[in-house]
């Protein structure tokens, strides 16, 4: 009963903030818009049209007003050109908004009607292209041209096509050529005829590279990695002045970067780049609190990190981590646990070590830590060579050696009087050590348009990691974790996301299932909401207690709906889903997962306030029922958790933490 109180006040408060807690009042000169409607739009959608206009109806969101607009009859007379300029743009040179009506819905509200004839559109009746036969390469470049004799002329599809001859000359070493557009529009004919004149004068390569405000850092060092992208020698290509300038600002030293084209030199037919930057402070020191609520864990710690971005110079960067708190897991179904936790850790990167694309990184760590059935002690030393293949995709090789020492493990969870455990994940821990030694590759490519507000663009990273033994210790496994989020935005303040992961965990040679440490479990506030903490997984009772036990396959994913409310607050509609299959010693056990009948859905909403850090969240999933036979009691009509365990989770929980959920 407590989870459907929670549920249904979150519920009912989103909805109040959804729908402004207010209905539209107006006054009978200055009524409120309650309906905006264009009439005789055919060849677009009317949304398009009236996202330009000043006039305005209702901001809805789920179909429930939010936000009304008040009459302004000096905008709506300019909203008609506004509407005519519209369709002119678009090649609609006969189109007119020749009525604006404003129709009483009551005392102070008002529908506005606007009618539009749209006439018949001009096209292009002839496309002359003279001159570039003079610069074949490019010619091949610029491929098929945005305007075409027969198509609707646009001034987009017009500007665009004088700006992709001019692309393909620039990027083909063309860095004079000079392209002229002329159109003659006959708009009672419904004809245009275009002309582009080329002039592509001589063809240049990069020259030399020189940069400007540049202190402390060798400047050899940032002509070394910009000539990565721009090598004095090579064929002129402007797109990757931009390349150039991403891949300096990635050296991690400077706050401004800034790359332009210098004079070109006609004599040696040469195009120098100039680089211009500004340094960063080299030492930065950061502190500030950490909180998360889930409904399986609680944390409260406090977090520094200490960096030298020129330790002992040669831009060899030095950071230095810590972190210390306190975890509570609360008690489900058995004994709850709570203690200190904490993390000190420090990572050295030496760039260019290897060749200028490929750097040295190094990275040791200690914590102290507590898990729901045992708390431990971790050493874990990561050696890696960034490889940064082109600008924001990285592939990072490494080798990694990690070892936790096993304390406190659940006496519910333990043979009496054995420090083994009768759990399938603690079996190829002996004597409580769990050591992991594997080699991993991680590939990601980000092309997001902010990493910590996203509104467009994709992520997607891949993780292969292969398994080693090392004497009696370690595990010989494969494991695969590919990971995708793509981001679309709606309107101005609302975005649809999706996310998906898989992994497999693939055990060689081996007679018991991977560690603890090494399982892949589901749930939480970044992962399957309608489960708490890694609580996704299949389960095994010990005594009074549902231990998680973790699986060899995982599948997840998200589908989010994030809308903008007001000021710094935001709403999210949610729907997730997961499964996890068994842990165990079979190769093919993590195919489990590929059976869609396993998947588990969970449903759910959000609030969101923007902070500096990121959107301070709160998230409450509810799982979807599967069962709906008649005279099935409301609590075994939800699925049980993976592996066929008799038990259910409660359906639903609550998350707190830092930052969108992807």
């Amino acid at each position: 009963m407590r989870h459907r109180a929670a549920l249904t006040t979150a519920a009912l408060a989103l909805a109040a903030a959804l729908s402004g807690c207010r209905t539209p009042r107006g006054t009978v000169e200055v009524p409120v818009i309650t309906r905006l409607k264009l009439e005789g739009v055919k060849a677009f959608d009317p949304d398009d049209v009236v996202a330009k206009l000043a006039t305005q109806g209702p901001e809805s969101f789920l179909g429930i007003d939010r936000r009304w607009s008040r009459l302004d009859p000096d905008a709506l007379l300019v909203d008609r050109r506004r509407v005519e300029a519209w369709y002119r743009e678009r090649g609609y040179y006969q189109a007119a908004a020749d009525q604006a009506q404003v129709v009483p819905e009551g005392e102070g509200r008002v529908t506005i009607v606007i009618h539009v004839k749209e006439g018949r559109p001009v096209r292009v009746t002839r496309l002359t292209v003279t001159g570039l036969d003079e610069a074949p390469e490019a010619r091949r470049a610029a491929g098929k041209l945005p305007l075409a004799e027969g198509a609707v002329f646009t001034e987009q599809a017009y500007d665009d096509t004088r700006a992709r001859i001019l692309n393909a000359l620039h990027g083909s070493g063309w860095a004079l050529a000079e392209v002229t557009q002329r159109a003659q529009v006959l708009p009672e004919e419904g004809s245009a005829e275009v002309t582009y004149q080329v002039t592509a004068g001589a063809r240049y390569r990069f020259g030399r590279i020189f940069v400007a405000g540049s202190g402390t850092v060798p400047r050899a060092k940032v002509i070394e990695q910009a000539s990565i992208e721009a090598n004095p020698g090579d064929w002129y290509d402007e797109a990757l002045l931009a390349k150039v300038q991403a891949r300096v600002f990635e050296m991690g030293v400077f706050s401004g970067v800034r790359v332009a084209r210098g004079t070109p030199d006609p004599e040696r037919l040469t195009v120098p780049v100039v680089v211009t930057v500004r340094e960063a402070p080299f030492r930065t020191l950061r502190t500030g609190p950490g909180l998360g609520f889930q409904q399986s864990r609680w944390d409260v710690n406090g977090l520094a990190s200490w960096t030298h971005r020129n330790w002992l110079g040669g831009l060899r960067r030095l950071q230095l981590d810590a972190k210390a708190g306190y975890a509570w897991l609360p008690a489900q179904a058995g004994a709850g646990r709570s203690g200190t936790v904490g993390l000190v850790g420090a990572e050295f990167s030496q760039p260019g070590a290897i060749s200028r694309r490929i750097d040295l990184a190094t990275r040791v760590e200690f914590e102290k830590g507590l898990e729901r059935d045992y708390a431990f002690w971790s050493e874990r030393f990561r050696v890696g060579t960034p490889l940064r293949v082109r600008p924001r995709l990285t592939l990072v090789p490494s080798w990694n050696l990690e070892v936790y020492q096993l304390r406190d493990v659940a006496q519910s969870a333990a043979v009496p009087g054995s420090p083994a455990s009768t759990l399938p994940q603690f079996r190829s821990c002996p004597n409580q050590v769990c050591l992991l030694s594997y080699l991993e590759q991680r590939l990601s490519l980000d092309l997001r348009d902010d990493p910590i507000n996203t509104r467009r663009g994709a992520w997607l990273a891949l993780s292969v990691q292969e398994g080693i033994r090392m004497g009696g210790y370690g595990y010989q496994y494969l494991r695969f974790l590919p990971e995708a989020r793509l981001f679309w935005p709606l309107g101005a303040g609302t975005v649809l996301a999706l996310r998906a992961r898989a992994g497999a965990i693939v055990p060689i040679a081996e007679n018991d299932a991977p560690p603890v440490v090494a399982l892949l479990f589901s749930g939480g506030a970044n992962a399957m909401r309608g489960y708490g903490w890694q609580r996704l997984s299949p389960m095994q009772q010990e005594a009074n207690r549902w231990v998680a036990t973790g699986g060899n396959g995982l599948v997840d994913g998200s589908l989010e709906l994030r809308q903008h409310l007001a000021g710094s607050f935001g709403g999210v509609l949610f729907l997730d889903a997961g499964s996890v299959s068994q842990a165990s010693s079979e190769p093919g056990q993590w195919r489990d997962v590929l059976d869609p009948s396993r998947l588990q859905f969970a449903a759910g909403l959000g609030l969101r306030y923007a902070t500096p850090f990121g959107p301070l969240r709160v998230d409450v999933g509810v799982r979807v029922p599967t069962d709906w036979s008649a005279g099935v009691p409301f609590d075994q009509r939800f699925p049980t958790v993976p592996g066929g365990a008799d038990h259910r989770e409660p359906i639903a929980a609550v998350h707190v933490s830092l930052g969108e959920a992807f």
